[in-house]
This record gives C-alpha cells, sequence and structure tokens, in this order.
C-alpha cells in the first residue's frame, strides 16, 4: 500500500459554462472539444464545445476553463492497458 499523500483536488462547474479545477498535476492535451488532465485521482477528461483553457496557475496548479461543457469522465490509473474484456474474466 502507497503512503504517498494526494494533492487535494476538486472541481467546481457553474452552468456547464465555465468550471475550475484544483489539484491539477498536468494539462496532457486540449483542443475546442476535449481537455485531458492529469491528477493524483486518475486522468479527468473534459468533452464540450467552444473549450477554453482560460487561466492555467502552476502554484496552485489550477485550471479555469469556459465553453459549453458536455461530460466529466476520470480514467483510473489502476489495471492500465487492461481490456474491459479481460476483468470481466477475472
Amino acid at each position: 500500500m502507497s503512503d504517498k499523500i494526494l494533492m487535494p483536488h476538486t472541481v467546481y462547474c457553474e452552468d456547464r459554462k465555465s468550471m475550475t479545477v484544483t489539484g491539477v498535476l498536468q494539462v496532457v492535451a486540449y483542443d475546442e472539444y476535449h481537455i485531458v488532465l492529469n491528477t493524483d485521482y486518475g486522468r479527468l477528461i473534459i468533452q464540450g464545445r467552444d473549450l477554453i483553457a482560460g487561466e492555467i496557475s502552476s502554484r496552485n496548479n489550477t485550471l479555469k476553463l469556459t465553453g459549453n461543457i458536455d461530460s466529466l469522465v476520470y480514467k483510473s490509473k489502476k489495471n492500465k492497458g487492461e481490456s474491459i474484456f479481460a476483468k470481466m474474466m477475472r
């Protein structure tokens, strides 16, 4: 078991038009339809339209963005590369 201290992480979304995400370790990729972030709690994928990564602060690990936000998906770091079928067969 790991004794790593996790960075606090919050997601605040207002009216699906603006969002503030704290605990951002890395901005992996972004365009007007997707923003991909790494956090201590897994990879966070934000999907929508006209997304703009506005203010990015490396000092307090915060990202502020605007646009039409459609979904948020976390991808776990565990079992990386294992297919759903392989997981079901366990």
